[in-house]
C-alpha cells in the first residue's frame, strides 16, 4: 500500500514517509502505510456486528448477516496484524515510532487504543455468536480472555498517557478527539463485561461485573477531563477543517458506551452482585441499582446525542470539501455506541417507540458502513489512500 492520508483527526504520514521507494527499500515502503490508524476499520466493523446481534425486532437472516460481518472483521483484523508485524520486522525502529513520536503532526501513538478496542469487540462477537454454538469451553475461554484483556489495557492506559505527558508538549488549539483514543479500550470494557457475564456462572460473573463498573468509571472520568479541553478548544479556536470534521464524532463514543455499560450492568445486577451483598441477599439491592442505572443512562444519553448533533452539523457545513480518508470510520464506531445505548434504554423502558428508533438507527449504521467501506476501497484502488 502507498501513502496514508488523514486519520481520525490525524495528519497522516510525515514527509519522510512520502519519499519514493527504491528497489532496496521497496518492501519497507510497501508496509509502511500500515499503522495503528487502520484498526479504526476493525473497530467500526466489530461494533456493527455487535449492533446487528442486539438490535430489537430481529428478523430471519439478521443474525446471519451479523455473523458475516463478524467474520469479515476477524479476517480484516488478522490481515492488519500480519501487515503491521511485517512493518516492524522490516524496520524495528518503527515499533518505537508507533508508540512514541516527537513529531506532533504524526499522531499514530494515539491509535494504539484502536487495536485494544478491536480486541474487545472481537471478544464480544465471540461471546454473542460463538458461545451458543460452541458450549461451555468457550464460556471459560471468554472469562480468561476478559481478565487478560483488562490487565493489558489498564497497564496500557497508564503507560500511554504517562508517555504522552512526559515526552510531548501539545498545544490545546491543536487538540483533536484522537486524544481520547488511549482511554477508549477502558470505555468498552463495561459493555464487554455486560455481554460476557450473560453466559457466565455467578462465581465468574460477579468479579466481571465489578470490574466492568470500575473500568467504565475510570474511562468516563478521564473522558470528562478530555471533554473539558475539547470544549475549550472549540470555543477558543475555529472548528477543524472540513476534511477532519468526521473525527468530531469520536466525542460521541465515550458517553454512548458509558450509557450502554451503565444500563446493561444495572440490568444484570442480580447476577453480578456478590451474595451476600453488604450482609443481605442481593435481590433488593439489585432492583435499586437497576433503577439508578436506567435513570443515569437516560441522564447521559442526550449528552451523547448533543455531541452527535454538533458533529453532524459541522460535517454538513463542510460536506462539499470532504474526501475519503480514515477519519470516515468515525461515522460508524462512535455512532454504533449511540445505537447500542439506545437499544439498552429501549429494553429498560420496554418502549416500542424507542425500539423502532433503534431499528432505524441500525439500518442507517449498516448503510453507512457499506458506504464508508466502498468509498475507502475505491480510494485505495485509485491510489488516493494508503
Amino acid at each position: 500500500m502507498g501513502e496514508s492520508t488523514e486519520s481520525l483527526g490525524g495528519n497522516g504520514p510525515t514527509p519522510q514517509d512520502r519519499k519514493k521507494p527504491t528497489r532496496s527499500n521497496y518492501g519497507f515502503h510497501s508496509f509502511r502505510g500500515f499503522t495503528w490508524h487502520q484498526f479504526t476499520g476493525t473497530m467500526s466493523t466489530g461494533s456493527l456486528a455487535v449492533v446487528l446481534y442486539q438490535t430489537p425486532y430481529q428478523f430471519s437472516g439478521l443474525v446471519t448477516a451479523g455473523k458475516v460481518i463478524f467474520i469479515i472483521d476477524l479476517v480484516f483484523f488478522a490481515l492488519l496484524c500480519i501487515c503491521i508485524c511485517l512493518r516492524f520486522f522490516i524496520n524495528p525502529k518503527q515499533i518505537v515510532k508507533s508508540v512514541y513520536d516527537s513529531d506532533q503532526s504524526h499522531d499514530e501513538p494515539f491509535y494504539l487504543g484502536a487495536f485494544g478496542v478491536s480486541l474487545a469487540l472481537l471478544l464480544q462477537c465471540i461471546s454473542l455468536y460463538g458461545v451458543p454454538a460452541c458450549g461451555p469451553w468457550l464460556i471459560k475461554a471468554c472469562e480468561v480472555l476478559f481478565w487478560i484483556y483488562f490487565a493489558c489495557i489498564l497497564v496500557f492506559a497508564v503507560l500511554q498517557y504517562q508517555t504522552l505527558f512526559v515526552t510531548q508538549d501539545f498545544n490545546l488549539d491543536s487538540m483533536t478527539p484522537s486524544w481520547l483514543m488511549p482511554i477508549y479500550p477502558l470505555l468498552v470494557t463495561g459493555p464487554l463485561a455486560g455481554v460476557l457475564m450473560q453466559h457466565q456462572p455467578h462465581e465468574s460473573a460477579s468479579p466481571i461485573w465489578i470490574c466492568g463498573i470500575a473500568a467504565q468509571g475510570l474511562g468516563w472520568m478521564v473522558t470528562v477531563l478530555m471533554y473539558a479541553m475539547w470544549a475549550i478548544r472549540l470555543l477558543t479556536t475555529e472548528i477543524p477543517p472540513p476534511v477532519m470534521r468526521p473525527s468530531m464524532f469520536v466525542a460521541v463514543g465515550p458517553t454512548a458506551y458509558t450509557v450502554t455499560a451503565i444500563v446493561a450492568l444495572g440490568s444484570s445486577a442480580s447476577t453480578g452482585l456478590p451474595d451476600p451483598f453488604l450482609g443481605e441477599p442481593p435481590k433488593a439491592a439489585a432492583a435499586t441499582i437497576n433503577v439508578i442505572a436506567v435513570v443515569a443512562g437516560t441522564f447521559l444519553w442526550l449528552f451523547a446525542f448533543w455531541f452527535f448533533a454538533l458533529s453532524a452539523v459541522a460535517v454538513a457545513l463542510g460536506s462539499r470539501k470532504l474526501t475519503p480518508n480514515y477519519s470516515w470510520w468515525s461515522f460508524i464506531f462512535p455512532n454504533a455506541g449511540l445505537t447500542l445505548a439506545t437499544i439498552q434504554l429501549g429494553k429498560a423502558y420496554d418502549s416500542p417507540a424507542i425500539n423502532y428508533l433503534c431499528s432505524v438507527m441500525t439500518g442507517a449504521l449498516f448503510l453507512g458502513w457499506l458506504f464508508v467501506s466502498a468509498s475507502l476501497l475505491n480510494a485505495v484502488r485509485k491510489g488516493k489512500l494508503g
